[in-house]
């Protein structure tokens, strides 16, 4: 029989880990707490609107594509296009978001110094340090400005962190080795369209379905069948005596051969804690910011400009307290009833983090105000639904990557044993399916 595998948590990593060794012919139980599968990934319909508390939309990778048509998801496919406007908040006015050239030299977000800088890039010498954060790695790179206008509200949007305190390495290493391998991030990013263009039958976009993007982990569990174990929590991971694992759940006792550990952060660390305690305090040393998450209604007439775009983001500012919103209705049909404008609206995260501290109504007069502020709307809105994560994004602060080599020491200590989740290998939806996919790989030729 082949090796009995245990994978403790039912997110997308775990998921993906799951499909991959049970396709492969392996046993495998897919255990998880809640009583659903797809982790931060949650839609949630609400009086006629579609609401993602968590990702609203992934970038069809061919890898993805391919999974998406392997779960007979692909008819139920909507596609944004990847093209559509974003603006940034800066100084109390929205800008565009240059997307070309030509735009950037339009553009009022920068100063013709910082069109300069950022245009001058491809002739500066490489020069990479060590520990670097992201805003100092693209100060160096690109200029103030565009670390400034561009790069901390992406960061914003992302992370929902900081990037004077993100290590550049650890969240954005295609970039630090672009400058490596290349001389240049305009010459790396060049080479790697060149390399991995999409085949003609990869869509081009922004994806989400017409149930929305929890249709994707339903599909992945769904296919696993009594596999998947929804409304089971582990409440402890024995390494036995002469290997192998024991994992005590609600359900009963496990004994599985090899363990993945696809639960958050701080449930992995509790769960190692007795045998690999310095796995458990990095684990444990990962900052993640809370984040509240609202979505909030109003009619069109209230609307101060068209919503045609993807959304916003805003660069720090003391007279904002958002960090921005998608114009989800604008994005996907059906995400609000006909004559409605629904936006997800993005508060708190590492910027700032005591805006959790507000009510409910407070959060929703504190977006509505900056939005309005912004021109994009005007009165009250409709509180449709409000989203409270405790822990949100994983932050890949400097340390990060001592953090993960201590994870890595653990696994090499305790064989059988692999930790998988948004903090390791990175936060997008296609990072996380591709790291579990990575690490069911390795575990089945091991």
């Amino acid at each position: 029989m082949s090796p009995k595998t245990a994978v403790v948590g039912a997110g997308l990593s775990g998921l993906s880990a799951a499909r991959a060794l049970a396709r492969s012919g392996q046993d495998v139980v897919l255990l998880e707490a809640s009583p659903r599968p797809g982790g931060v990934v949650r839609t949630v319909a609400c009086d006629g609107f579609l609401c993602e508390t968590g990702p609203n939309t992934v970038r069809p990778a061919p890898g993805l594509w391919r999974l998406i048509q392997e779960l007979g998801l692909a008819g139920e496919v909507l596609l944004a296009d990847a093209r559509s406007p974003r603006y940034v908040d800066f100084e109390g006015a929205l800008h565009p978001l240059p997307m070309s050239p030509m735009a950037l030299l339009r553009s009022r977000l920068l100063t013709a110094r910082g069109k300069w800088r950022l245009l001058s890039e491809p002739f500066r010498r490489a020069s990479a340090r060590p520990d670097e954060s992201v805003r100092d790695f693209i100060t160096r790179r690109l200029g103030p400005e565009a670390a400034d206008r561009l790069v901390e509200p992406f960061v914003a949007g992302i992370f929902a962190g900081s990037a004077a305190r993100l290590d550049a390495a650890a969240a954005f290493p295609s970039l630090v080795r672009w400058e490596r391998e290349h001389g240049s991030l305009v010459r790396g990013a060049a080479a790697v369209r060149r390399a991995n263009a999409p085949g003609p039958s990869t869509p081009r976009g922004l994806v989400s379905f017409r149930t929305g993007l929890e249709a994707l982990p339903r599909a992945m569990a769904a296919g696993l069948g009594p596999a998947f174990r929804p409304a089971c929590d582990v409440r402890a991971v024995e390494p036995g005596p002469g290997g192998g694992w024991t994992v005590h759940s609600a359900m009963g006792v496990v004994e599985a051969d090899r363990v993945f550990l696809a639960s958050p952060a701080h449930v992995a660390a509790g769960l190692v804690a007795g045998f690999a305690p310095e796995a458990s305090r990095a684990l444990s040393a990962i900052p993640h910011p809370p984040l509240a998450v609202l979505h909030l209604a109003w009619p069109d007439t209230a609307l101060a400009r068209p919503l045609e775009g993807f959304g916003h983001l805003v660069c720090p500012d003391a007279n904002r307290r958002i960090l921005g919103a998608v114009w989800s209705s604008s994005l996907f049909a059906g995400r609000a009833p006909a004559g409605q404008a629904l936006l997800t609206v993005f508060l708190g995260g590492a910027r700032d983090p005591d805006a959790l501290a507000l009510s409910d109504s407070g959060l929703a007069a504190a977006a509505a105000r900056d939005l309005e502020a912004e021109g994009l709307v005007r009165g009250a809105p409709r509180v449709v639904l409000v989203t409270r994560w405790e822990r949100a994004i994983p932050q890949y602060e400097r340390g990060h990557a001592e953090r993960i080599a201590a994870l890595a020491a653990a696994e090499a200590r305790w064989p059988g044993l692999h930790f998988l989740g948004n903090y390791r290998g990175g936060v997008s939806v296609a990072d996380v399916i591709r790291s579990g996919l990575e690490a069911a790989g390795s575990a089945a030729v091991a």
